[in-house]
C-alpha cells in the first residue's frame, strides 16, 4: 500500500515528504492510519555524524503519534479495526523500570 512519509536521505539536509510503499502487517503489528504526529528530540538523533555508523540511511524516524487502527495482523490481542490509538515509545509493561512506573 501507498503511505506518505518524512524520510532523512542525508543527515545534513532535511527530511523529505515522500510516497513510499509499506506491506500489510506481521505477526503482532498493527496498522494505524495516523492523524496527528510530532516530531521528537530523538528525531534528530539521526542526523548526528556519529549515528551514520549505527543505522545507515535513508530511513523513517518517529514514535509520537494518534490515530486509528486500520488492520491488525495475526496474533494481535486487545486492539481491534477502528480502536483510536495514541503512539509512543516502546515498553513492555513486566520489566523493573515498567513496572515502577518508569517505562521510558
Amino acid at each position: 500500500m501507498k503511505i506518505t512519509a518524512a524520510v532523512l536521505r542525508a543527515g545534513d539536509k532535511p527530511y523529505s515528504i515522500e510516497q513510499l510503499e509499506l506491506s500489510g502487517p506481521g505477526a503482532g503489528d498493527i496498522l494505524v492510519r495516523i492523524v496527528a504526529t510530532g516530531m521528537c528530540h530523538t528525531d534528530m538523533v539521526p542526523r548526528a555524524p556519529e549515528f551514520a555508523a549505527l543505522a545507515p540511511l535513508p530511513m523513517v524516524t518517529g514514535h509520537e503519534g494518534a490515530g486509528v487502527v486500520e488492520t491488525v495482523g495475526p496474533g494481535v490481542v486487545g486492539i481491534a479495526e477502528g480502536d483510536h490509538v495514541v503512539l509512543s515509545f516502546d515498553s513492555c509493561g513486566t520489566c523493573d523500570a515498567c513496572r515502577t512506573g518508569h517505562p521510558a
